[in-house]
């Protein structure tokens, strides 16, 4: 409150009296006890009155104390229940909880991991997959701005993502290591790549990585691949103290079908951990192969990085060829553009004569004008001024099964700037952003007309990605694979059917089964009112379970959960069961959470040690209780905040003088003054 008011309610405090005074005193010779209270009420209401006409403000400072925060960050995958864990890991969350100490210096942050975090309600220990890494990496968004202590409770064990070791922030990570930490010798089949589909009549390549950890050299070890009870192949192995193999070997591929396949290592004399001994795997032979035609009339990596991609699936070929070439184009199942310019028009021509699907690759050398005029799905207003695009994945994208394979992460690729726009239906595989700025625009987009497919993909350098693809996982994989899924879907030939089924030719246990379907009217429009079921039969069992498809967007989709391993046949139909298609899937016999045999206690302490935390057991509550309540780093908070209330906001002021005039009333009235 500033002088200036203060002057004024002393001036209304003297007003007030004066009035009062006037009123019921002032020349009043038969004044007593009565006029001196009426006096009083009088001037309680007028001084009242006058206040809130001066309104003064009051400031008050409120202080509010913050306490620090503690993450308690819970691994919930099987990993903890295979080594029966889960209650001691129950136990230390409930004495932080129930610690009063804790509990007065932290506000406790609760949450559950395995792939993703989420707040921790209930701990059932039942995920299939770990990645310790994005969890940590969820935690510095939410809590890294400040010095978080985050207490890790886990294993250590890490089935998917970049090695935690490598994950700095301010956050200090205090790992509590779960299970077993004396070392057993052990003999593991790591990892196993090989392709999804193979080449009747050709020998299919396979890697093996098979890793030993022990301090006795083992020799002679058998690895064996066997179809059903039949062995296709064998290797004898010998190893040093914690030594590694990569085994690369081909498999024949004699019979159209899906095979399915054991790989195994021999066990140890006692191992402790035999589930790691053993990985399934299948691979659907085909009796045919795509050709596929690029033209290029210029020199870039994105055409040897195509090749490379496109032919790591061994039933496809691809052909380079200038616009100027001689060739047959009935000789290829689809066609991709290259930059095209003028020298394009006879390609183009060919292409639209005979109905072939294709994709168009722009860049700074592509020449606009010409692709405007020479196709009739999509046109861009180019300028001469090129732009850096980078990627951004539509998880909504329906037309093919495809996954984020870390595009935002990939470097920008380049193309001429401009606005694109489309005649025809078209859906966005890939978003264009700029800088930091995220647009609706398509970098990657598919679309059809009268069952010709098409696509365009408006940058060039994509063969960044496949670089920097390899340097994240140490794999081709992903990026081969999705661009054989766009390549898929543009080398097929076959008209759509008015129900149209997409599946995973196999799943490992306990992932969740996912079919798609589209329903279409005779017009080929998307039918968005149908009602399609899915039946499946164990071929095992005979057993056969139905459930419902759900609408999502531009499909229709289902997810079966707890299937147990073996091969499935399902049909899918409409209600009235006019329309049915057919499929099959194996699920395989391969739990990841059981591959770990003890806790990773180097990794752990590695990780304690890069966030200037500190490794502790399950059984060391104490310990680690003391460290978090003596450290210095981790204090309250107190933030100040001035609050100016102006009087007229007291509602007690207005009562005071509601409840004066109305007393000075009634005692007028029983007095008889009115």
């Amino acid at each position: 409150m500033d002088d200036t008011t203060f002057f004024y309610i002393i001036i209304a405090f003297v007003v007030a009296l004066l009035l009062a005074i006037f009123q019921y005193l002032y020349k009043n010779k038969r004044a007593n006890k009565n006029t001196y209270i009426l006096t009083f009420l009088r001037f309680i209401s007028i001084f009242g009155l006058l206040l809130l006409l001066i309104n003064p403000k009051f400031k008050k400072q409120i202080i509010t104390t913050f306490k620090p925060k503690l993450v308690l960050l819970i691994d919930n995958s099987k990993s903890i229940a295979n080594t029966k864990q889960q209650d001691k890991v129950k136990s230390i969350i409930d004495d932080f909880v129930k610690d009063d100490k804790i509990n007065a210096k932290f506000e406790l942050k609760k949450y559950a991991f395995s792939q993703n975090i989420k707040t921790e309600d209930s701990l059932l220990f039942n995920k299939s997959n770990t990645n310790i890494y994005k969890s940590l990496s969820s935690t510095k968004k939410l809590f890294g701005k400040s010095k978080t202590p985050v207490v890790l409770i886990t294993d250590g064990n890490q089935t998917s993502g970049i090695n935690y070791t490598n994950f700095s922030s301010k956050l200090n990570v205090f790992p509590v290591i779960v299970g077993d930490t004396i070392a057993y010798q052990d003999l593991k089949l790591t990892q196993l790549n090989v392709n999804k589909y193979a080449y009747l009549r050709h020998k299919f390549p396979v890697e093996a990585f098979v890793v030993y950890e022990g301090n006795k050299k083992i020799s002679n070890t058998n690895f064996v691949v066997k179809e059903g009870n039949r062995t296709i192949y064998s290797q004898k192995i010998t190893f040093d103290t914690q030594n590694a193999k990569q085994l690369n070997f081909y498999l024949p591929s004699n019979t159209v079908g899906i095979h399915n396949y054991k790989a195994s290592i021999s066990y140890l004399d006692k191992e402790k951990n035999k589930i790691n001994n053993i990985r399934n795997f299948s691979v659907e032979i085909i009796d045919e192969q795509s050709k596929i035609v690029l033209i290029s009339d210029i020199s870039h990596p994105d055409i040897g990085m195509l090749k490379r991609a496109i032919e790591s699936n061994k039933q496809r070929k691809l052909i380079v060829k200038k616009p100027t070439d001689t060739y047959n184009i009935n000789d290829y199942q689809m066609v991709i553009f290259y930059q095209p310019n003028q020298n394009f028009a006879t390609a183009f021509d060919k292409a639209k004569q005979f109905n072939k699907n294709f994709i168009v690759f722009t860049g700074t050398k592509t020449n606009w004008n010409f692709l405007n005029e020479n196709q009739n799905y999509f046109k861009k207003k180019a300028i001469r001024s090129t732009e850096d695009y980078l990627a951004n994945f539509n998880a909504g994208f329906t037309t093919f099964l495809t996954d984020d394979i870390g595009f935002n992460t990939f470097a920008p690729v380049q193309d001429y700037f401009g606005e694109v726009t489309f005649s025809v239906p078209f859906e966005t595989l890939l978003f264009q952003q700029i800088g930091g700025f995220s647009s609706e625009s398509p970098l990657l987009a598919t679309f059809e007309e009268n069952n010709r497919r098409g696509a365009v993909f408006l940058g060039e350098n994509s063969w960044r990605w496949r670089m920097s693809n390899y340097v994240e996982e140490k794999s081709f994989q992903s990026f081969d694979e999705f661009i054989n899924k766009t390549i898929q879907y543009l080398a097929s030939t076959k008209r759509n059917d008015l129900l149209e089924i997409k599946n995973e030719s196999y799943y490992y246990a306990n992932d969740n089964v996912k079919v798609t379907a589209y329903f279409y009217d005779a017009n080929y429009t998307f039918n968005d009112n149908a009602k399609l079921w899915i039946n499946i039969t164990s071929k095992q069992t005979r057993k056969q379970i139905k459930y419902p498809f759900a609408l999502q967007s531009n499909s229709y989709q289902v997810n079966i959960y707890d299937l147990k391993s073996g091969n499935y046949s399902f049909t899918v139909s409409d209600e009235n069961q006019k329309f049915k298609k057919s499929g099959k899937f194996t699920i395989l016999d391969y739990d990841i959470e059981q591959q770990f045999s003890g806790a990773n206690k180097k990794e752990l302490n590695q990780l304690a040690y890069n966030s200037n935390g500190k490794s502790f057991y399950l059984n060391q509550f104490n310990e680690l209780k003391e460290n978090l309540l003596q450290n210095k780093n981790y204090v309250a908070i107190q933030k100040s905040k001035e609050k100016i209330t102006p009087l007229i906001d007291w509602k007690w002021l207005l009562a005071i003088i509601a409840l004066s005039l109305s007393i000075e009333w009634f005692v007028r009235k029983y007095k008889g003054l009115l």
